[in-house]
This record gives C-alpha cells, structure tokens and sequence, in this order.
C-alpha cells in the first residue's frame, strides 16, 4: 500500500467516524428541539383593545333627555352606558314596546324623536 491510499483510508475512516458520532447528536438535538417545541404551551392571540376616551354623542344626548323627560333617572351624558340601557328597556315595558333595548323606529316615535 502507497502512502496516498494510506492517507485516504486514514481520511474515510475519519469521516465515519466523525459522522457516527454526529449524527446521533444532530438527531438527538433535533428530536429535543422537536419535544420543547411540543411541549411549549400555545400562545394565545391576544389583542389589545385601544382604550380611547370617545366623545359624547349628540344622539345618545338626545335620547337620553328625552327619557329623562319621560321620568328615567338617568344622566344626558352622551354615552350609552348600562343606565341608558336600563332606562332604554324599563321605557320599553312601561310603554307596550318590544323590550330590545336598543332606539328602533317604535321607540323613536314613543319618545318624540325624529
């Protein structure tokens, strides 16, 4: 044997050997990574609601007086909070609505608003 098919046994052997011992290692870190990814709880989509101050409404002023103006004891604040709402089904039942709690064109008319 040659000293140039000597080398390049010595080289093959290296190889295989080097990719014995890697393989399982590249596999093993691969399989790790696999079960910390499938045991890392799912994250949830969350979104942040942006929390902005709106500005009253000049309909919900109007409807709120006018409830007033019925007896509600509410305040004409311009928005449409849980009293209004209340205030809104109680004018509803009180006046042989149907109790939706929401301004349909029965309610309108009930409470004088065009």
């Amino acid at each position: 044997m040659n000293v140039l098919s000597t080398v390049s046994a010595v080289i093959s052997g290296l190889v295989l050997s080097a990719s014995m011992i890697l393989l399982p290692v590249q596999g093993a870190v691969a399989a790790d990574a696999a079960k910390a990814t499938a045991k890392a709880p799912a994250k949830k989509a969350t979104v942040k609601k942006a929390v902005k101050k709106h500005a009253p409404s000049a309909f919900w002023k109007k409807v709120q007086t006018a409830l007033i103006a019925k007896g509600a004891k509410i305040k004409a604040d311009g928005f449409a909070g849980p009293a209004t709402h209340k205030a809104i089904l109680a004018f509803q039942k009180a006046n042989k609505l149907k109790a939706t709690g929401k301004i349909n064109a029965a309610t309108k008319k009930a409470l004088g608003l065009k």
